[in-house]
């Protein structure tokens, strides 16, 4: 049917022209076009029309030689074809669309033609999927995967009801799809990207392995360096046919088409050993796809920049990579490497005692220096034990406790026994340490210490204390003290009592709350004052 919208803008000359079409004839041997046109039971029907569209434009000349038809040809059923043919011709074309990208046509292609088959056997819907992604426009508005699939499968059509339809289960699609957002992002500088887009990036690249193994064991847990290395990822296009690209300047990523590798081996993983001589990768070896890495992330010494190794050419026309250069990745673990020492300095210099020690004593305290975070109700050190670290607080509190002996009447053996209890003496905040005597002189420590909130403590265990020298152990027995060692017993037994006061006043209130909420009904979530009725109350 042709779509005639509700009202349309036309000039005093138009509507005459369609007054003239619509008009009935007197005449009964003249022929019209729309010779029904006043019947009532064609004025019963009402098609109603969507009012979001947009008016279209119409095409004037093309109209008058419509209406001119009924004048110029005498065979009724002859000027009707003609007008049935050509009456979409008086609305003008709209702007096109913009067109579908062959990129993802050839990479969905090639990378789907042999698994197409045993998917449609085995599962019809995940292949209605693919068919829709190969399709789909690499646009800004098209941003979900929709399933606007011609079928007779309910379960399409019941997930897209039920907002299901943006979920992919199989691994493989998933890779692909990451591929697809990852392509869209990169088209954009790196100056462009908004730190929204470089998570994006981070979060699509940490699902490849391939890309980790590049980084030592200890960089590949390490958020901040992948973010940041994120934010120095490009997008680099070599539309040439069996073009090399040079995998020693830089990791490389493949996203669209496939490349060859010309060495063994094409990626310099970290537990990769380098022969001297490059060999040769044969004729029939491997194809990197979509989604494979080749390159370098450290310099190669003794080799020249036209090396062979970690070089690959082409296979396609038109193929991307992700790249991430070496000089980036150097400047950003430099930058991350000076912003964590100059951290370390700045905790150990906080910590009272610590702040008048000399530069070259720091930066030796500070070699052995790790970071390490512990959740809250962590029993760091036990009194009467040795401690297993040297502790700087920098983030969070912890509990100080002691240990005393409580009398109380045995009610069973009719005697006085003691039972050793701890009470919380005082805390430990952020600038305090502890532990330095413990893990220099070898005794046990006087107090336990607990983590009361998460905790972030710089420590230096007691394993790595032999690589100070004398003067620096001296120097650190000097400027610590023992944490609530010159404490009395009968401070810790006032302690222990107001401690012990706080608690059964604690409990009290507790009791007479419940106690309250027991003998009046009330429910919780049901309102502050509601009861139960008089006569419930009575009864009870």
């Amino acid at each position: 049917m042709a779509l005639v919208p509700k009202q349309v803008d036309l000039s005093q000359s138009s509507l005459k022209l369609f007054q003239k079409a619509f008009k009935p004839s007197k005449n009964k041997n003249e022929t019209n076009l729309f010779p029904q046109i006043n019947d009532r039971s064609y004025q019963k029907i009402n098609h109603p029309m969507d009012s979001s569209q947009e008016k279209p434009e119409i095409n004037l000349k093309q109209l008058e030689w419509l209406l001119e038809l009924d004048k110029t040809t005498e065979d009724r059923n002859q000027s009707h074809q003609i007008f049935m043919e050509n009456y979409k011709k008086i609305f003008l074309n709209e702007k096109t669309e913009k067109g579908k990208k062959n990129e993802s046509d050839q990479v969905w292609k090639r990378l789907l033609k042999t698994k197409q088959t045993e998917i449609h056997k085995s599962n019809p819907q995940k292949f209605l999927a693919i068919k829709h992604i190969e399709n789909s426009e690499d646009s800004d508005d098209n941003e979900g995967n929709v399933y606007e699939v011609d079928s007779h499968n309910v379960g399409l059509y019941l997930e897209k009801i039920h907002q299901k339809t943006d979920e992919i289960v199989d691994p493989f699609l998933k890779k692909l799809e990451s591929i697809r957002k990852l392509r869209k992002i990169l088209k954009k500088y790196p100056f462009e990207r908004k730190d929204e887009d470089n998570m994006k990036i981070y979060e699509i690249l940490k699902n490849f392995d391939e890309f980790l193994n590049v980084l030592p064991p200890i960089q590949r847990n390490d958020k901040l360096l992948l973010q940041r290395l994120c934010g120095y990822a490009q997008l680099e296009t070599v539309s040439i046919k069996s073009t090399p690209v040079f995998g020693n300047f830089g990791l490389y990523m493949v996203l669209k088409g496939s490349a060859k590798p010309l060495s063994i081996p094409h990626l310099n993983q970290f537990f990769t050993k380098l022969r001297p001589v490059t060999p040769e990768a044969p004729e029939n070896g491997q194809i990197l796809g979509v989604g494979s890495c080749f390159g370098t992330l450290s310099h190669l010494y003794g080799r020249e920049m036209t090396t062979r190794m970690f070089r690959v050419v082409t296979n396609e026309d038109k193929c991307e990579f992700l790249k991430i250069s070496i000089t980036n990745y150097e400047k950003i673990f430099k930058k991350i490497s000076d912003e964590e020492r100059e951290a370390k300095i700045q905790a150990i210099k906080m910590c009272k005692g610590y702040s008048s020690w000399p530069k070259h004593t720091i930066e030796e305290l500070m070699e052995i220096f790790e970071w390490k975070t512990f959740l809250p109700n962590t029993i760091l050190t036990s009194e009467g034990y040795r401690c297993p670290f040297i502790g700087f607080i920098n983030q969070g509190e912890c509990h100080v406790l002691r240990k005393v002996d409580v009398p109380f009447f045995n009610k069973k053996t009719g005697k006085k026994e003691k039972h050793m209890k701890q009470v919380v003496i005082g805390k430990l905040k952020e600038t305090d340490s502890f532990g330095e005597f413990s893990v220099t002189l070898k005794e046990p420590m006087t107090c336990s210490i607990v983590t009361e909130t998460n905790c972030k403590l710089g420590i230096i265990p007691y394993d790595k204390i032999s690589k100070l020298d004398n003067i620096t152990l001296r120097l650190l027995l000097q400027t610590s003290t023992r944490n609530f060692a010159d404490l009395s017993q009968k401070y810790i037994y006032e302690k222990f009592i107001e401690q012990e006061k706080k608690k059964e006043w604690k409990d009290f209130k507790n009791c007479v709350v419940n106690d309250v909420i027991d003998k009046y009904g009330i429910v919780s979530g049901a309102g502050k004052y509601k009861t139960t009725s008089d006569a419930q109350l009575k009864s009870k």
